[in-house]
C-alpha cells in the first residue's frame, strides 16, 4: 500500500426484476424500513447507503427494476465495484433478470446471486439455477464458479453468508483510493428541494470532496454549501465510496454526470429547444394527431426514465422537476397540454390558478400506472371511440345535495342517460375520471333513464370533482 493509497469500502449494486425483495433486502441490511416507503411496494428512484459489518464499510445501490428504468440501472453498473443478482427463488429468472445480466456483462462487473425468498414453501432453487444456466450463467455447483447465496430477506436467513461473500469478493479486488487523482464523483440521484434549492445524491470515485469545494457536473456549476450523509446528517467531507448529498449546485444536475472539482470553472448553458406558437401550429395541423404534454417529477431519474419511454406520439411541451407551478398551467392553457405529475404537487397558486381555468392535473405515483395511462390516451386521441360506443351525452348546469348525497344538475343534449350506464367526465377534451350512473332524479322522482332534451339529476357510484360545463358521456364497451 503506497503513501497515496488507502482501501476503500466496496460500492454494490443491488438489481433484479420487479419485486423480487431488492430493497427489501436492502431494508434487512440496514435494519431500516424503505421498502414500506416506497409507493405501491416499488422503489421508484436510485438510492445510495453505506452500511458496517464487522468494522468493515459498505456502500450500496438500489436500483429500481422497472422497465423503465434500464439506463439508470445501466449507469448504476458503470460505477460498482460488485453486482448482487436478486432473484425470487418463486418466480424463477424474468425478462428484467435478463436484462441486468446484459448491463453486468457489458459492464464486466463481478457479481453474485442472491436467491430470495427462501422461505416460502415453494421456492424452487434448481429450478432458479437450471433457469440460469439456460440463460449462460453457471454458478457453484452447476459447472460454473459464480456464487449463489441462498438468503430470505424477510426472515433474515442467510445475510450473515451473503455479507461475507460481498467481502470476500471485494477483498479479491484490492480496492485503493488514491486521494492524489483529481476528484471525481457520481450523480446517482438529484432533485429540486423547495427550501434547499438542487440537490445531487452522489458517489465519490476519487480524492475527497469539501464544503467550500467548486464543482462542475456537466454544463452545470455550483458551490457546496452543505454535505450530508446517508441518514441526513451535516457532514464535512465526503471519502471515496462513501455516499452523500450536496448542497449547491446552481441547476438540477442530469443522473449519472460526472462530478469534478475545479478551481475554476465557467458555467455552460445548454440549449434547449424552443416550440414556438408557429412550431405548435404546425403540429396541430399534422395527419396523425399529438398528445402534447406537460411533465414535471420530483427527481432528475424518473423524468429522464419516463422521457424515454414516450413515443413518438407524444410532443413534449415542457419538462422539469419540482412542483407545478403557475407559468404550467397557463403554458397547458395556451398549448392545450395535459400536466403530468409525478409525485409532486402543484403550489397553492397554481392550484387556484387551475381551478379558475379549468386546467386539469394528471397525478401518479407508480411509473408503470403513468405509462400506462399515456398510451390509452394516445389510443383515444387516434380514434376516440375505438372500443367504446357513445350512448348519450349531458351538460352539467348545477349541483347540489340531496341527502348528503351530491347530484349534478344535467342536461341531456344527445341520445340517453340510463341507470347503470359507465361515463366520462369530461373538462374541455380532458377526460377527468370515470364512473357509473347510479340514480337518475327528475324533481322529486327517481327515474331509470333520461333522453335528449332533458334535464335531470344524476348521481355517480364514486364522488367525482366535477364543475358546471363539464360533460357526462355515457358509453358501453365494445367487444
Amino acid at each position: 500500500m503506497t503513501k497515496n493509497k488507502s482501501s476503500r469500502p466496496p460500492i454494490i449494486t443491488i438489481m433484479g426484476h420487479i419485486d423480487h425483495g431488492k430493497t427489501t433486502l436492502l431494508d434487512a441490511l440496514r435494519q431500516t424500513s424503505i421498502a414500506q416507503k416506497e409507493s405501491g411496494g416499488i422503489t421508484q428512484h436510485i438510492g445510495a447507503y453505506q452500511l458496517e459489518h464487522k468494522k468493515r464499510k459498505l456502500t450500496f445501490i438500489d436500483t429500481p427494476g422497472h422497465a423503465a428504468f434500464a439506463a439508470m440501472r445501466s449507469r448504476g453498473v458503470k460505477i460498482t465495484d460488485l453486482v448482487i443478482l436478486v432473484i425470487d427463488a418463486v418466480e424463477s429468472v424474468k425478462p428484467q433478470t435478463k436484462e441486468c445480466l446484459d448491463h453486468i456483462n457489458n459492464a464486466k462487473a463481478p457479481f453474485l446471486i442472491a436467491l430470495n425468498k427462501m422461505d416460502l414453501p415453494n421456492a424452487s432453487p434448481d429450478i432458479v439455477k437450471k433457469d440460469l444456466a439456460d440463460a449462460g450463467v453457471l454458478v457453484e455447483g452447476y459447472g460454473g464458479d459464480i456464487v449463489c447465496v441462498e438468503i430470505s430477506a424477510k426472515t433474515k436467513k442467510g445475510l450473515d453468508q451473503l455479507l461475507e461473500m460481498i467481502i470476500l469478493l471485494a477483498d479479491m479486488q484490492q480496492l485503493k483510493a488514491n486521494i492524489k487523482k483529481p476528484f471525481e464523483a457520481v450523480v446517482i440521484e438529484s432533485s429540486l428541494d423547495q427550501r434547499k434549492g438542487p440537490l445531487a445524491t452522489i458517489i465519490v470515485k476519487s480524492n475527497i470532496l469539501k464544503i467550500g469545494d467548486n464543482i462542475q457536473a456537466g454544463p452545470i456549476a455550483g458551490k457546496v454549501k452543505a454535505l450530508f450523509d446517508h441518514n441526513n446528517q451535516s457532514i464535512k467531507k465526503v471519502i471515496p465510496s462513501q455516499p452523500a448529498q450536496i448542497l449547491g449546485f446552481k441547476k438540477v444536475p442530469q443522473v449519472g454526470s460526472l462530478i469534478t472539482n475545479e478551481s475554476s470553472f465557467v458555467e455552460i448553458t445548454p440549449k434547449t429547444p424552443d416550440l414556438s406558437k408557429k412550431d405548435l401550429d404546425k403540429l396541430d395541423k399534422t395527419d396523425n394527431p399529438k398528445l402534447k404534454i406537460i411533465l414535471k417529477t420530483d427527481v432528475a431519474g424518473t423524468l429522464e426514465a419516463i422521457m424515454q419511454n414516450l413515443g413518438d406520439e407524444v410532443i413534449l411541451i415542457s419538462q422539469g422537476i419540482g412542483s407545478i407551478t403557475e407559468s404550467d398551467i397557463l403554458l397547458a392553457q395556451s398549448t392545450v397540454a395535459k400536466i403530468i405529475a409525478f409525485r409532486v404537487k402543484p403550489t397553492s397558486a397554481a392550484a387556484k390558478l387551475a381551478d379558475i381555468e379549468n386546467i386539469f392535473i394528471q397525478k401518479y405515483s407508480l411509473i408503470h400506472d403513468l405509462l400506462e395511462d399515456i398510451q390509452q390516451q394516445i389510443l383515444k386521441l387516434l380514434e376516440p371511440t375505438i372500443d367504446e360506443e357513445i350512448l348519450g351525452e349531458a351538460k352539467i348546469v348545477a349541483q347540489f345535495t340531496v341527502k348528503g348525497i351530491t347530484i349534478a344538475g344535467c342536461q341531456v343534449t344527445s341520445g340517453k342517460l340510463t341507470k347503470g350506464n359507465m361515463v366520462h367526465l369530461m373538462r374541455n377534451k380532458d377526460q377527468i375520471a370515470n364512473s357509473k350512473i347510479k340514480s337518475i332524479h327528475q324533481e322529486k322522482e327517481i327515474i331509470d333513464k333520461a333522453k335528449k332534451g332533458q334535464e335531470c339529476g344524476i348521481a355517480f357510484t364514486t364522488e367525482l370533482d366535477f364543475k358546471l360545463k363539464d360533460k357526462i358521456i355515457a358509453y358501453k364497451k365494445i367487444n
